[in-house]
């Protein structure tokens, strides 16, 4: 069948289903009617007592009878009625299957038909981009492609971009040209500014690919020279102070041996005596033997710091007080 016929076929046809409805009587209704007001007039208002316990009893029974009358008229009823509705359904559900699945069939057709010619213009788009980037000098990896660029307005009737397309393109290019100028640039002036102050420059100049901005680095990059001149001015510091407590060092170790071996001498005889080896170090020439008579002799037992002893030892020293090691 044609598509013109089929078009023409679901424009002018009609559907309508012929359904005469049914009337439906009760036989008796106006006797019924006055026998359920009346027993409920009854029943409603009646007090039970013993007496009229059975006759309430035997009418319950007649009522209920009634009752399952009615409701098996009612399923009776309800049961032809549905027989040929469920045939109805049955034969147009059938129809519509039927109409449905042709319906899907065209619809994943057409689904098919407009991917293919979604890939087509992708492959256009492509092509399009790679012969561009060039003259702009950019990389067609920076471009983002945009979706609204893949849709079918975007796209002449020969498959062609639009004008509006190609120069929303143009525009996007220009301006990843000029960052990608921007960012050589100013990799160029870190990359000489750090190299000036005595950093790595390939690694600072590596900064502008992260997004920083020249200023940014910059303003880092003279940080980071500050703070190698306070490290480099603390090393120093230290390094002096090192140096002049190592000649602390020597200095008191030197008044210490000093002191300690004026502690190990005596004087015997007009003559200085090593006390450890008994060595004669020197002739006594200063004491005259009237002094030697003089001299008194203590025992003691001094208790101080290292500092303190050699200044008591280096006091009697001066004083001419001779001492031995007991």
């Amino acid at each position: 069948m044609g598509a013109k016929t089929m078009n023409e076929l679901t424009k002018d046809i009609k559907f309508n289903v012929d359904f005469k409805p049914s009337e439906i009587t009760i036989q008796n209704e106006e006797q019924l009617n006055k026998l359920v007001a009346a027993t409920v007039e009854h029943y409603s208002s009646l007090v039970f007592t013993d007496e009229n316990i059975p006759e309430a009893k035997e009418a319950k029974t007649k009522l209920n009878g009634i009752s399952k009358l009615l409701d098996d008229q009612r399923k009776e009823v309800k049961k032809s009625y549905s027989e040929p509705l469920k045939a109805f359904e049955t034969k147009i559900n059938a129809l519509r299957d039927q109409i449905k699945g042709v319906s899907d069939n065209i619809n994943v057709g057409i689904s098919d038909y407009e991917e293919k010619q979604k890939e087509l213009r992708e492959e256009k788009l492509i092509e399009t981009l790679s012969e561009m980037a060039p003259n702009y000098g950019i990389d067609i990896a920076a471009v983002e492609i945009k979706t609204t660029w893949l849709n079918k307005g975007s796209f002449t009737a020969k498959g062609e971009l639009t004008k509006k397309v190609l120069e929303e393109i143009a525009g996007i290019m220009t301006l990843i040209a000029k960052e990608n100028q921007r960012i050589k640039d100013d990799k160029a002036i870190i990359f000489n500014y750090a190299k000036a102050v005595g950093l790595d420059a390939d690694g600072w100049s590596s900064w502008i690919d992260k997004g920083h901005t020249s200023a940014e680095v910059m303003k880092q990059i003279d940080q980071a020279v500050k703070d190698k001149k306070a490290r480099e001015e603390q090393k120093r510091i230290a390094e002096e102070q090192r140096i002049a407590q190592e000649e602390a060092d020597r200095k008191a170790k030197e008044e210490y041996d000093q002191e300690m071996r004026k502690l190990r001498e005596r004087t015997v005889d007009d003559k200085v005596i090593d006390t450890e080896t008994g060595e004669i170090i020197q002739e006594d020439t200063e004491l005259t033997r009237q002094e030697i008579e003089d001299t008194q002799t203590y025992t003691l037992k001094v208790t101080g710091t290292h500092e303190q002893l050699s200044a008591l030892n280096k006091f009697m020293g001066n004083e001419g007080i001779k001492v031995e090691v007991i």
